[in-house]
């Protein structure tokens, strides 16, 4: 890509607005004022090896601003090492509008000018998980091939059809796959140099070809780029390349990556595979066979009087639906039991070492699975709880430890390359400070910080209008009088919009009795969300009219540009749903006031934006907001900073305000 400084006659600064300005507008682009500007902070960013958090309201083009930022940097870059880029993402879908779109376009307007002398060079770095695994492969066609069975049969042809590893060996690319194939056909956790195949691994020519400095980008998710980070401050070998800046796109879903990544979990599952898997392969004499089953059951009863000591602490509480987590305590005696877990482990691999060695997978879960309860046993300052108590065998329980912050300040922030962190949404009504505490960034020298927030281009103040009932009961989702009253009032919007509307919740109970009260008096197509559904959303975008019931993930990163989403109602501020983790951080203040003030609100207020973006997608969509939620109407205690939040929208309590609005901003046809 590079041509040597000395050939250009502008400074940095004005190579990107020549980019913009002159070669992008020339190829019909938009010029956008503060996308330029929002380049240039990038570049000063990654010029002063600075942590820069750069907000970029929807329809800023965030995307082509960093990617011209790097670009600028690594042609004015001195020295000989090549400039190589992260980009980490939250989605898939922008990882790959990155390399198949974003890229490609700025590299062609960028070679036929004559900045870059060859095309710019993005890959997309994932797991070993997500690629196939020769050994493996070969292992179940040989099973399958040799098998009587109908349903062995079956899946024969099927993977023979979609002629696996020949195409591609990304598994993701091969729809139709089920889960449950995959992991029985990918790369293991313990691929390395003693695989057969490991001369001629395609997995292997990959990682080697993808981790070369030869490309310009390196695209990754979130929890991607912290693995590769905890392994660089581990100082063991990296994911990826060294690279000249870190670009943390859809930064405000860094901190689920990180508690992912920082989470340690084992179920009583984990426990029976082994002790199943390994009765089912040792061989031998009747003695071994015997001490050696005898050390499995013994295993096997450790781990359940575990779990059960466990839920003994649950008798006096109610299990609700929303009651996915429940804290818990290790005491003397739990920890007790583990100790004698791990002896057991440690009993059974070395009597059954010669068994275990034959069957490399079994030898690695056995090693995590001992890893793991090491950690829970000897842990200091770590938060516990339990997944799914109401299913023995799933029963899970999780850690992470209490310093989060401190955590991801030394892997992420404390040294290194400049980081570029960005997203729509990462300030509250008081700015980024929720963001950077959460994140562990406030803990960096504030002379290596930059802050920047640029609001959207679109025109909100005409194109929308933000609607607050002033009539809505307080929310109770036990009270049927309240959940009448935002059915009937759902009902009205829904008539006022013509359908073309999302009712978003925040609790899939209430979603389904809102949804039992409405169905039949709803003329328009309708959709309901399920917990398990992902095409739902689909359907509605081909409806024309439609009306869909909808929670979770819609909540962010769910594009209906266009009139198909014309009215987003929100039932309710979407506050987070309590957890182990926010009950440890209610703990650090002294009251409950103030753990909303500085941690629950400004979390709300975020994933609110989020919600709210949903409507406005790009320059001509218009629409209604609504918020049927008491504690924003005028008596609500939270109005005010709500409000300043969303300080771009018009405000009505008026149905006939909402009528109005849309016979003005939308065509006749619309209303057909």
């Amino acid at each position: 890509m590079k041509k040597e400084r000395e050939n250009f006659l502008l400074e940095p600064q004005e190579m990107i607005e020549f980019i913009f300005k002159r070669l992008m507008y020339g190829n019909g682009f938009i010029v956008r004022d503060n996308q330029i500007e929002l380049s240039k902070k990038i570049f000063n960013g990654i010029k002063n090896n600075n942590i820069s958090i750069c907000e970029a309201g929807v329809g800023t083009g965030k995307t082509y601003a960093y990617l011209v930022a790097s670009i600028v940097y690594s042609l004015y870059k001195t020295g000989k090492n090549k400039s190589v880029s992260i980009i980490s993402t939250s989605s898939i879908e922008l990882q790959n509008a990155i390399i198949k779109n974003y890229v490609p376009v700025l590299s062609k307007i960028l070679v036929d000018n004559k900045i870059i002398d060859k095309p710019l060079s993005a890959v997309l770095r994932k797991g070993k998980e997500h690629y196939f695994c020769i050994l493996r492969f070969s292992r179940i066609m040989n099973y399958l091939k040799s098998s009587d069975k109908d349903i062995d049969k079956e899946l024969l042809n099927k993977l023979i059809g979609l002629r696996i590893g020949e195409i591609s060996i990304d598994l993701d690319e091969y729809k139709g796959l089920k889960n449950h194939i995959v992991q029985k056909i990918n790369v293991p956790k313990g691929c390395n140099y003693s695989c057969p195949f490991y001369e001629n691994c395609s997995y292997i020519e990959l990682m080697k070809y993808v981790k070369s400095s030869t490309h310009d980008f390196q695209v990754c998710n979130h929890n991607y780029y912290i693995a590769d980070a905890i392994k660089r401050s581990k100082g063991k070998t990296s994911l990826m390349p060294e690279h000249s800046v870190a670009i943390i796109d859809e930064a405000h879903k860094l901190m689920d990556a990180a508690i992912q990544i920082f989470e340690k979990r084992f179920s009583y599952e984990d426990v029976l595979i082994i002790v199943n898997s390994l009765k089912s392969k040792i061989k031998g004499n009747k003695a071994y066979l015997t001490v050696a089953k005898g050390y499995l059951d013994d295993l096997s009863l450790e781990a359940k009087k575990f779990y059960q000591s466990l839920l003994n602490q649950l008798k006096n509480i109610e299990l609700g639906e929303e009651s996915s987590q429940i804290r818990v305590k290790l005491g003397a005696y739990e920890r007790k039991i583990l100790g004698n877990i791990i002896l057991k482990l440690d009993k059974i691999s070395l009597y059954c070492k010669a068994d275990i060695e034959k069957n490399r997978q079994l030898e690695l879960m056995i090693e995590s699975l001992r890893e793991v309860i090491e950690i829970f046993h000897g842990s200091v300052n770590i938060i516990y709880w339990l997944e799914n108590p109401q299913s023995e065998r799933l029963i899970s329980i999780c850690s992470i430890p209490t310093d989060m912050e401190k955590q991801l300040y030394k892997v992420l922030w404390k040294s290194g390359v400049p980081k570029i962190l960005t997203s729509g949404t990462l300030s509250d009504d008081r700015g980024f400070n929720y963001f950077k505490s959460t994140s562990g960034i406030d803990m960096s020298y504030s002379n290596k910080l930059s802050e920047v927030s640029y609001s959207s281009p679109y025109d909100y103040k005409n194109n929308t209008l933000l609607y607050i009932n002033e009539n809505i009961p307080y929310p109770d989702k036990q009270s049927e009088e309240y959940i009448s009253a935002i059915a009937d009032e759902i009902l009205r919007l829904i008539d006022a919009s013509f359908g073309h509307a999302v009712v978003l919740f925040t609790a899939y109970s209430l979603l389904s009795k809102v949804y039992e009260l409405t169905k039949t008096k709803i003329e328009y197509p309708l959709f309901k969300m399920d917990k398990s559904e992902k095409n739902i959303v689909d359907a509605y975008k081909r409806s024309k009219n439609g009306v869909l019931f909808a929670t979770g993930s819609f909540w962010e990163g769910v594009d209906c540009p266009g009139d198909i989403l014309s009215s987003l109602i929100i039932v309710n501020l979407p506050f987070p749903t309590p957890t182990p983790i926010y009950e440890h951080k209610k703990m650090q203040y002294e009251e409950l006031k103030e753990f909303i003030e500085y941690i629950v609100f400004p979390e709300m207020l975020i994933k609110l934006k989020q919600g709210m973006g949903r409507l406005i997608r790009c320059e001509t969509d218009t629409g209604v907001i609504s918020i049927l939620d008491y504690r924003v109407s005028l008596k609500g205690k939270y109005r005010k900073r709500v409000l300043q939040a969303l300080k771009d929208y018009r405000v009505t309590d008026s149905l006939y305000d909402v009528r109005r609005f849309f016979r003005k901003v939308k065509k006749e046809e619309y209303f057909l």
